[in-house]
């Protein structure tokens, strides 16, 4: 019996790592074998809160090590390329601070991704459900965009290599959370026309809706500001 569990669990991890991989480089199929294969909530909670964990810890790690470059860059002892032999970050004192307080707020912005998640999921549903008429439902849109979370893995590989040289990582940073962006919206427009049997066009309508509603809210709150 207990072999059979073990069994049974490694086969589990075996096809969530091959869920994520074809999301990564299959989306459209992926999606499609997901909603067809049944599916539980908690794959796309473990990508979500494996990869806000991972990059926030790898944001604070980076902050320190900025720090350190900062320091021994006005004190002369350091050269601007990356040196990938050796990394020296200095945990002690205010970066040891700084580090546990990144540490918390790791904790926090992983627990408000959850609360991103659940909202654009369901700004979706209503755009794709009650105005596009499609034939979906909210576990499914819910499961599939926590699943194109994924894309913050972009975003990792520009913090690892801030970590490495904070100098190329700034722009490596900017040009990966750029491609972030892009990705995610990429994914969850496939996700909606998967879920919900929309075309490109409309999928992408609702994938972008959310972001449409913060700048409107945003541009209201400035001209009200305006106003005052």
């Amino acid at each position: 019996m207990d072999r059979h569990r073990t069994g049974a669990y490694r086969g589990d991890r075996v096809k969530f790592a091959n869920r994520v991989k074809n999301v990564i480089f299959s989306p459209r199929d992926a999606f499609q074998n997901i909603l067809a294969e049944g599916f539980s909530m908690t794959e796309p909670l473990a990508v979500i809160l494996g990869m806000s964990f991972l990059n926030i810890v790898l944001f604070g790690i980076g902050v320190v090590r900025g720090m350190s470059f900062i320091e021994d860059l006005f004190s002369g002892r350091i050269y601007v390329y990356p040196d990938f032999g050796e990394i020296q970050i200095n945990f002690s004192g205010y970066s040891a601070l700084l580090l546990t307080f990144f540490l918390g707020i790791a904790i926090f912005f992983t627990i408000l991704s959850l609360f991103s998640w659940i909202v654009n999921a369901g700004v979706a549903h209503i755009v794709a459900k009650h105005i596009f008429h499609g034939l979906g439902d909210f576990e499914s849109i819910l499961c599939t965009y926590g699943y194109s979370e994924i894309a913050s893995i972009s975003l990792t590989l520009g913090l690892l290599i801030f970590i490495f040289s904070p100098v190329i990582g700034i722009f490596a940073i900017l040009g990966m959370k750029i491609a972030e962006f892009i990705w995610r919206i990429v994914l969850r427009t496939l996700a909606v026309s998967e879920v919900y049997g929309l075309d490109l066009g409309r999928s992408f309508l609702c994938a972008i809706t959310p972001y449409l509603l913060i700048s409107a809210f945003c541009l209201i709150m400035i001209l009200v500001s305006c106003t005052i």
